[in-house]
């Protein structure tokens, strides 16, 4: 029994045995994490009616429960006892979720960069090619969004495997400058807009650089969108240990009944002519890094997105910085 006993409870599921008479004669450590139970005491009634459902047939069983929401799978075993193992359905719901949304956030995203390269070839093709200046100037486009697809899936994924409860992420110091002024180059701004950068070229965040760089590419190019003429300003300064990033735009503003909902997914506003993604993603990404994310607007008078996150000076020693 003692080595029947060890093998359960390195189980990576919830694992028990229950007895003829209801009893709990093993119980492995994550099921008394998951539901609290403990050898000797009586199985719960959902718990015993299972196993006395395998034990009446003589051959193994799965059944559903609703209250609590898990899932068991019952064997008979030698000595009257019926092994169970114990599967938590919030927890595969919750991996589920996170799976239909990496879809759904995946395609999103994808989309900007796709249709430019596929725009780059169609020009390419209809002539352009021919003409030295245009030819190099939209194979740098090809080039520059490809780089793009790149970081997007490595940040798709990152952001994906953390939702789904996955180990975290390894966080690095990522040197803000190079990667806004990337940002910068990749959002074309309309004509009447000025992008100004205001970002201290030793500043650093600890954080994952693909995932950084698509949750401030979200907000910036939510604040593009939206500002048809005037500026749309990106700064980042230290604060208290803490980097803080702050794009702020002149653009339409966002109406008053609309901010407490902004990071919900797939609510467009009555000005968004998106599809309800660019800030909810923004926000996760920002929440799996361990930092804060909030929207200062006011309908007509633009936005401010501030970012506040783990960072630190490499003028104060914090070493060489991960690449963006």
């Amino acid at each position: 029994m003692e080595g029947l006993e060890g093998a359960f409870d390195v189980l990576p599921v919830a694992a028990v045995v229950v007895g003829e008479d209801g009893g709990l004669r093993l119980v492995n450590t994550r099921a008394r994490e998951l539901l609290r139970l403990a050898s000797g005491e009586r199985a719960p009634e959902w718990l015993d009616t299972v196993a006395r459902s395998a034990r009446e047939r003589g051959a193994g069983v799965r059944e559903i429960v609703r209250a609590p929401a898990v899932e068991i799978t019952a064997a008979p075993v030698a000595g009257g006892g019926v092994a169970c193992t114990i599967e938590d359905l919030s927890d595969r719901s919750r991996r589920e979720q996170a799976d239909r949304e990496f879809i759904i956030n995946a395609a999103h995203q994808l989309r900007t960069p796709i249709a430019a390269i596929a725009t780059a070839i169609e020009v390419l093709q209809a002539g352009a090619k021919e003409l030295p200046d245009a030819r190099d100037r939209f194979l740098g486009h090809i080039e520059l969004q490809t780089d793009r697809l790149v970081r997007l899936a490595q940040a798709m994924l990152a952001l994906a495997r953390s939702e789904r409860g996955d180990p975290g992420l390894v966080l690095g110091l990522v040197r803000l400058q190079p990667l806004l002024s990337g940002l910068v180059a990749e959002v074309p701004a309309a004509g009447g807009v000025v992008v100004e950068l205001d970002c201290p070229t030793d500043l650093a965040a600890r954080a994952d650089g693909p995932l950084l760089s698509e949750a401030l590419a979200n907000v910036l190019a939510n604040a593009v969108q939206h500002t048809t003429s005037g500026t749309v300003r990106i700064s980042a300064s230290e604060s208290d240990g803490h980097v803080v990033v702050e794009i702020a735009d002149t653009g339409s503003g966002i109406p008053e009944a609309e901010l407490p909902r902004i990071f919900e997914r797939f609510r467009r506003g009555t000005v968004d002519g998106g599809v309800g993604l660019g800030l909810p993603i923004a926000k996760a990404a920002v929440d799996v890094l361990g930092g804060s994310i909030e929207i200062e607007s006011r309908e007509g008078f633009g936005t401010t997105a501030r970012i506040r996150l783990s960072g630190a000076g490499f003028g104060a020693g914090a070493g060489p910085p991960e690449r963006p």
